[in-house]
């Protein structure tokens, strides 16, 4: 079931188009990564969803509701964690979830089974001032689950954490949405950590989507391979050879080896060719950059 579905959105800020025709879903159960340099149109997409400003032109559709004819509806299935959770320092992490709680008639049997979803009960007690950064994310991610959405935002949820509290809060998402069936948007310009998290990645760049694609194994279909080749003859003419070959599109001497950029699913054609050559070659491997070289062809414009 498509839990969001964006069409043809466009917003202009006074003479400027800042969203130019964006459209993509989201699925049930579904990690869905938004990634983009500052200033690419991720905050201004983010905004429109969960109802803050409305969009030039276009819908955005949330388990069936329109959301500018019927946002009560399409809202009541969102959830949503900004960069720094609006929490009160003097109560305690219990005092803070219950406050909502008794506002949206929620019983205290939720409130400890989302307690237990995000790790926090051995310290759900103590005043939110005592809390790292890590846990008042935690927090601000319990207080978004109390409701039960069928939708979660994430804004750069994991700016400020260190290593550890990243890997945590990484988890606690994952398990969140494949025990509660969520479909989850995550909004980041963080390459690797948007590659860890995600089924699926949207790449946006000056308010218009590249491309859409799907992560798998945490590694992405890329335009070009790269190539590192290990060997003991003469590296200049093996990248004379190299670059007779229509398929390489560049070869340069690095500290591994030479490495080659080629065309897609062309390797096995280089290594025939290297074979027919006779070339003394010791090791030959593909550099799987995944997310990071997809983001260099899509946004950035080639490889660097």
């Amino acid at each position: 079931m498509k839990v969001l579905e964006v069409n043809n959105l466009h917003k202009k800020i006074g003479k400027k188009e800042i969203i130019k025709g964006v459209s993509f879903s989201v699925e049930e159960g579904e990690i869905f990564g938004f990634l983009g340099p500052n200033g690419a149109g991720k905050t201004t997409t983010i905004r429109m969803l969960v109802g803050l400003i409305k969009p030039t032109s276009g819908s955005i559709s949330i388990c069936g509701h329109d959301l500018q004819k019927e946002s009560v509806e399409a809202l009541r299935n969102v959830g949503a964690v900004v960069e720094n959770p609006e929490l009160y320092q003097y109560l305690s992490g219990m005092e803070n979830l219950m406050q909502i709680a008794r506002i949206r008639k929620i019983s205290k049997e939720e409130v400890l089974d989302t307690i237990k979803l995000v790790g926090l009960e051995n310290r759900i007690d103590d005043k939110v001032r005592k809390y790292s950064l890590g846990m008042k994310q935690r927090l601000g991610l319990a207080a978004s689950l109390l409701s039960s959405p069928k939708l979660l935002i994430l804004d750069e949820p994991t700016n400020g954490l260190d290593p550890s509290g990243i890997l945590d809060f990484r988890e606690v998402v994952k398990n969140a949405a494949k025990k509660r069936g969520m479909a989850v948007f995550v909004s980041s310009h963080i390459l690797s950590e948007v590659q860890n998290l995600c089924d699926t990645v949207a790449f946006i760049n000056d308010g218009v989507i590249k491309a859409v694609e799907s992560v798998v194994n945490n590694s992405m279909k890329t335009e070009k391979d790269i190539i590192t080749l290990v060997t003991t003859s003469n590296k200049e003419a093996v990248i004379k050879e190299m670059k007779t070959l229509g398929f390489v599109q560049s070869c340069k001497i690095t500290e591994k080896g030479i490495e080659i950029i080629l065309e897609a699913n062309t390797t096995s054609k280089l290594v025939k060719n290297l074979a027919k050559e006779d070339f003394n070659i010791e090791e030959i491997y593909k550099e799987r950059k995944g997310l990071e070289q997809r983001y260099m062809e899509l946004v950035e414009g080639g490889i660097r």
